[in-house]
């Protein structure tokens, strides 16, 4: 029988964390530990914590400054003591028989990956199983790594670049000194350890049961606005580029980190548009800050590639400075707020 352990970053999730812990807790499976880093939260999510631990001795709990999503993970990595770990978001939550499954999949063979499926979770509380076509355990590793890189293109089967949606073999990370970079240097730090992963993994499984329930959370990380998201954006595309020309991937790989670039910005945009504490003037000068860089110009004057209509048209009103344009789509989809 493996030993998991469990990595839950927690930062700001009173509202969530019960859920979270609780879905773990009602494993039937005894080889287990759950390891919860609280990133410096400010509300009651560390009393959360250790109110959960004493209850449960499977429970470990560290409190430590705040320093991000990636950072926090590698901290409840380093400390895990499993032949497997894997990383649930606080806010989101597994289901009930996760551990058993996987243990008879790992407990004879020899994987140093085990990529599953995923359920999406209204703010209402519907679920619906995400439909994904995995690949036999033989695959094209360039593409596979390339895949990794960004948000899934409309003609994916499936989807690999969260870290949360695989079981990880501990000893093959530790071997190849995977980690997560830090999130206040690069956004979307999942996508570059997942590359990482995938390149050296020598032995994947693909196991196309939806054990991870992903929450709409409308207050978590992933949609809070940041004035430095764009810049940050740019810098994650940059080092996608290095690994590319490293690891020879080709065009498929350039155009997906080139359209990843571009559903950051529009992510940028709604998060203007929605902020609250910003009057129309000042969302405006935000976006027009974002569409006079020049970097981001040259990035997307460089590569003609957008894997939408949607994405197509934002590029165009980027590199033609339309932001009058930006500025009206931002409002028929999000309304007055914007």
């Amino acid at each position: 029988m493996n030993k998991f352990s469990v990595v839950v970053p927690v930062y700001n999730v009173e509202k969530y964390l019960k859920r979270c812990i609780h879905s773990i807790l009602e494993q039937n499976y005894e080889n287990y530990e759950i390891i919860l880093v609280d990133d410096g939260s400010t509300d009651n999510s560390g009393k959360i914590c250790d109110e959960l631990a004493q209850q449960n001795e499977k429970i470990k709990v560290i409190h430590k400054i705040n320093e991000g999503l990636g950072l926090t993970r590698n901290v409840g990595l380093d400390l895990s003591s499993g032949d497997f770990v894997f990383f649930v978001d606080s806010d989101d939550y597994i289901g009930n028989d996760m551990f058993n499954i996987i243990n008879d999949i790992l407990l004879n063979n020899e994987f140093d990956v085990c990529v599953f499926g995923i359920n999406k979770v209204t703010k209402d509380g519907a679920v619906f199983p995400i439909s994904e076509k995995f690949p036999s355990d033989t695959f094209d590793k360039t593409n596979l790594v390339s895949m990794c890189l960004g948000e899934p293109l409309k003609n994916d089967s499936f989807e690999v670049g969260p870290a949360w949606k695989a079981v990880y073999n501990k000893k093959f990370l530790d071997r190849h000194k995977i980690r997560f970079l830090s999130e206040r240097e690069v956004l979307s730090e999942d996508y570059l350890f997942s590359a990482a992963v995938c390149s050296e993994a020598s032995r994947i499984h693909f196991c196309n049961v939806p054990f991870y329930f992903y929450c709409d959370n409308e207050t978590s990380l992933t949609n809070s606005y940041r004035k430095d998201r764009p810049l940050r954006a740019i810098r994650l595309y940059h080092m996608m580029m290095d690994l590319i020309i490293r690891k020879k991937l080709g065009e498929n790989a350039v155009n997906r980190v080139t359209n990843n670039l571009l559903i950051n910005i529009l992510v940028s945009f709604k998060h203007i548009s929605l902020n609250g504490g910003m009057n129309s003037k000042e969302k405006y000068k935000e976006i027009e800050n974002i569409c006079m860089n020049k970097e981001l110009l040259n990035i997307l004057k460089s590569n003609s590639f957008a894997d939408t209509i949607k994405l197509k048209f934002l590029r165009f009103c980027i590199i033609h400075k339309c932001l009058f344009l930006i500025k009206h789509m931002m409002h028929i989809k999000y309304g007055r707020n914007s």
